[in-house]
C-alpha cells in the first residue's frame, strides 16, 4: 500500500482519537479498577480456583455424564465461577468494561456513519439494536 498524505492524515487523526479515548473517564476508571483487581489477593485466589476447577471440568467433560465425578465437578465449577463473578471488585470491573465497550461502540458507529450509512457494523451490544436491515444480518 502506498502511503500518501491522506492516509497519513487519517492515521494521525486515529492516533488523536486513540489518545482521547485513553484519556477518557471511562477508560481511566476501567484501567484503575483492573489494576486494583490484579493486586487483590482474594480475587486472585478465586481466579486461581476457577482456573483449577475448569481444568478438572475439561478432564471430566471428555467422558460426559459417564464420568463418576461429572455432577460434582459441574456443580463445583458453577459455584467457584459464581463466587468469582459475584466478588464486588470483579463485578465493578465488568461494569466498567461494559461502559468502556459502549463508548467504543458509539465511536465505531459515528465513524462508520460518517464514511457511509450503508457500512454494516457488527451488532454485539444492545446499543446497536436500534436498526436491523431487511436481510436480517444483524448490522446497524
Amino acid at each position: 500500500m502506498i502511503f500518501d498524505s491522506d492516509v497519513l492524515n487519517v492515521l494521525e487523526e486515529a492516533e488523536t482519537l486513540n489518545q482521547m479515548i485513553m484519556n477518557s473517564e471511562a477508560y481511566q476508571q476501567y484501567k484503575n479498577a483492573y489494576i486494583a483487581l490484579a493486586q487483590n489477593e482474594e480475587v486472585q485466589k478465586l481466579k486461581h480456583d476457577v482456573i483449577k476447577i475448569k481444568e478438572r471440568y475439561e478432564e471430566v467433560n471428555r467422558f460426559g455424564r459417564y464420568h463418576p465425578d461429572y455432577q460434582s465437578v459441574i456443580l463445583e465449577t458453577r459455584r467457584k465461577k459464581k463466587a468469582y463473578d459475584m466478588h464486588p471488585e470483579v463485578a465493578q470491573v465488568k461494569l466498567l468494561e461494559t461502559t468502556l465497550q459502549s463508548l467504543l461502540d458509539e465511536v465505531i458507529v459515528i465513524i462508520t456513519e460518517s464514511v457511509s450509512p450503508s457500512i454494516k457494523v457488527e451488532k454485539g451490544n444492545p446499543f446497536f439494536e436500534t436498526h436491523t436491515c431487511s436481510s436480517g444480518c444483524g448490522c446497524s
